[in-house]
């Protein structure tokens, strides 16, 4: 399969989605080709032809192209004919694998019971996340919000995806756009996901409450879906969920869940 890819935006930093592709063409699944279109957007096929949609909304820059056949989304989802839900990624695909590659830990190595590490960048983050007192809904909370900076964090993405391989249960909340790195930094490393409310787990491979995540609406409800979560059910969770990275997030899986939406394409 041939990828068309178009000009990094100034905000992309070149990982996500783009160090997936990277990812992709490195094992030789595909051909990247660069320097083709004039445009920010990734193209399957042709350009044109299948839009494989990177970024979080598509209601703000870059929006949309003018035309597209098809359309694959990763962040937003769709309402319209001949758009379909897609895969999604990590902040730093390479580094999950490596994490992930090194061993994922059992439920009694993991010393921390429950996990939330994000921060507040913009408005929307700030609106998404601020609606109630979630740290109250876990063990470890950080979440600084620091407007405008999008290029430092508490803990280096090595610390992060160590704490978060050492917790059982992760809290997910909305940021700019209804879906985060975060879920998929969980589901890899096997933490049952708690989703609360603006979180979408609309895929092409949907998640499912109860085989592979917790719904909570409030620190209070996360609290109880926790304590309420046997041993047993976490296994079978985490389980369900490190299958479903493995299809849908991982180098191969998403790239073979990519060619067969593509190749499915009337």
């Amino acid at each position: 399969m041939k990828i068309y890819r178009g000009k990094q935006t100034p905000e992309h930093k070149g990982d996500t989605s783009r160090e997936l592709l990277d990812m992709w063409q490195e094992s030789g699944y595909c051909e990247i080709i660069d320097g083709e279109t004039d445009d920010v957007f990734i193209w399957a096929n042709s350009p044109g032809e299948a839009l494989l949609y990177e970024y979080d909304r598509f209601d703000v820059y870059p929006h949309l192209p003018g035309e597209w056949k098809h359309a694959l989304f990763g962040g937003m989802q769709h309402r319209w004919p001949n758009a379909h839900a897609w895969i999604y990624w990590a902040r730093h695909p390479r580094k999950l694998e490596a994490k992930i590659e090194s061993g994922v830990k059992s439920y009694e190595d993991r010393e921390i019971e429950s996990i939330f590490l994000g921060k507040v960048e913009n408005n929307i983050q700030l609106a998404n996340r601020t609606g109630h007192e979630w740290y109250e809904a876990v063990e470890l909370f950080s979440m600084p919000i620091a407007m405008g900076d999008s290029f430092r964090w508490p803990y280096t993405q090595d610390e992060y995806l160590e704490k978060v391989a050492s917790t059982k249960f992760g809290l997910c909340l909305p940021g700019y756009g209804p879906k985060c790195n975060r879920e998929v930094e969980y589901l890899g490393l096997g933490v049952v996901p708690v989703i609360t409310e603006g979180v979408c787990t609309a895929y092409h491979d949907p998640l499912i409450e109860g085989l592979h995540y917790l719904r909570a609406e409030t620190p209070e409800a996360a609290q109880r879906a926790i304590a309420g979560c046997s041993e047993a059910k976490w296994e079978f969770m985490s389980h369900n969920g490190r299958a479903w990275y493995e299809r849908n997030c991982s180098r191969l899986g998403s790239f073979e869940t990519t060619k067969r939406i593509v190749e499915n394409l009337k």
